[in-house]
């Protein structure tokens, strides 16, 4: 995440991507936060040279089960770029007298690369900390993930460019940056690419207005298919992708499928051995009862308290009012850690969470409907655990899924945010499993949820403020 802070700034905490670091400045201290779910928490601190910070970011576990002991940090301001190592918290390298208009700012494919996109997407520029080289390539046409990234395992780096009128996919060996291929693309307006978490795919997709059109090409670039819709849909009403998604490569190495979110509301999930459209979900109550389980979200007392009751598709359409203008389409699309599960939101009904079952035929499992807006899904990135972050205007809460249990919500002692916009993130490989980040923009907390006499509480490990660990102790119900 990014964060832009200065004296005075509240708290914008920016956490690694496993949850086991974070991080935030205070006027030119740099505050760093680790094992932050265990009795050997750390704290340390830093002096950076910069009080207007534009960018704040980890560098990336790649093997979630092995984090590197070379994890780094990046702190970026409009003329600086500072990386520290994150063991006692050391400068490692700066890069300097930057270009003003810097667009982004992150690490590449390793610990020791940094990309960094000049302005107006003149030219991408990848700077190598080994051997203080850098390289170039021309003409990015986004500054943002979706239009670019590495290869799992191998490092291969695909890149979309406009240099003229066309959008050009160009594929470069890792660390060199040398050319592979060089595509140009049959599209209109290319919106994204992402790998296959195989690495076996790339998919780029077009933008909405030219109808369903998804490019697959194998890892060296050449073109395998070109997915424009099930083909027993009248094109005249094909409104086009809105985003897409693969599934995980699971205990096969392989990624099986590859979602398809479109506009009008529905997914096509395309079976990658052919990337046929094996199958379309449409975010549709159903009128058969006993086929889902929905649940709809209830306030139990005027101090904000809430839960899940067990609600009739009759009763969840009431409480779901439709989008009245744009943008139209599927919001979110996530899967589960082993891709049996797909969780989604569509923005004609923006409070609603559809979770789908993937085994055998696909079918809506559960719905779960809520008086605000849904912002934000995680799911456990080992079980079939779900965290549903929604807007609350009343007290801060997190809402929790398994197929195996009754749905619950739960407060979070944390102090309330204006806004009723909070964000989620599990942690992974800590001491507590089940332990996630719960933040606002003036305090973070990490706990997890625990049942007693049959009331589900959240327990607090540590807390995170402007002045360090501390805050909260026990839990609240």
């Amino acid at each position: 995440m990014d964060t832009s802070t200065g004296i005075g700034a509240p708290l914008a905490l920016t956490l690694s991507d496993d949850g086991l670091f974070a991080t935030h400045i205070s006027g030119k201290d740099l505050l760093l936060y680790s094992n932050p779910a265990s009795e050997n928490k750390k704290l340390h601190v830093a002096r950076n040279k910069e009080t207007v910070v534009k960018t704040v970011r980890f560098s990336p576990t790649r093997d979630l089960t092995r984090p590197s002991i070379e994890r780094r940090l990046l702190v970026a301001s409009d003329s600086r770029i500072s990386v520290w190592q994150l063991d006692q918290l050391q400068l490692f390298a700066e890069i300097e007298n930057l270009e003003p208009g810097t667009l982004n700012t992150e690490f590449g494919a390793y610990e020791n690369e940094i990309l960094v996109f000049h302005a107006w997407h003149t030219k991408m520029a990848i700077h190598s900390l080994d051997t203080g080289h850098s390289s170039m390539i021309k003409s990015p046409k986004f500054s943002h993930h979706l239009g670019f990234g590495y290869r799992p395992q191998t490092r291969q780096f695909a890149i979309l460019l406009k240099p003229e009128s066309s959008d050009l996919l160009t594929i470069h060996e890792p660390q060199s940056y040398s050319l592979i291929n060089r595509v140009v693309l049959p599209t209109f307006d290319a919106q994204g690419l992402k790998w296959s978490p195989d690495g076996r795919w790339i998919a780029v997709w077009d933008a909405a207005s030219s109808g369903t059109k998804v490019l697959i090409f194998t890892a060296d670039g050449q073109l395998f298919r070109t997915y424009t819709g099930p083909s027993e849909v009248d094109e005249s009403f094909d409104l086009g992708v809105k985003l897409i998604e693969w599934s995980p490569a699971g205990n096969v190495r392989a990624s099986d499928i590859l979602a398809i979110g479109k506009v009008n509301g529905n997914i096509d999930l395309l079976r990658t051995r052919t990337f046929s459209c094996s199958t379309t979900l449409s975010h549709v109550f159903p009128s058969d009862q006993s086929s889902a389980k929905i649940w709809r979200e209830r306030y139990t007392s005027a101090l904000g308290d809430a839960e899940y009751a067990e609600a009739t598709s009759s009763s969840a359409f009431n409480m779901s009012p439709e989008c009245l203008g744009p943008p139209r389409g599927v919001q979110i699309m996530t899967f589960s850690s082993d891709g049996t599960m797909l969780a989604t939101v569509d923005t004609a009904r923006y409070n609603v969470v559809w979770i789908w079952s993937l085994n055998g035929t696909p079918r809506l499992l559960s719905a779960l409907v809520h008086e605000q807006p849904v912002r934000q899904l995680a799911w456990h990135p080992s079980t079939q655990q779900l965290l549903i972050n929604a807007i609350s205007n009343n007290l801060p809460t997190i809402r929790w899924w398994s197929p195996n249990d009754y749905p619950v919500i739960v407060q979070v002692p944390t102090q309330r945010s204006e806004s009723g916009k909070y964000e989620v993130k599990w942690l992974v490989g800590s001491e507590n499993d089940s332990a996630f980040w719960f933040a606002s923009a003036e305090e973070y907390v990490v706990g997890y949820l625990s049942e007693l006499d049959d009331k589900v509480a959240f327990e607090v490990l540590n807390a995170v403020t402007s002045q360090g660990y501390g805050g909260h102790t026990g839990s609240i119900s």
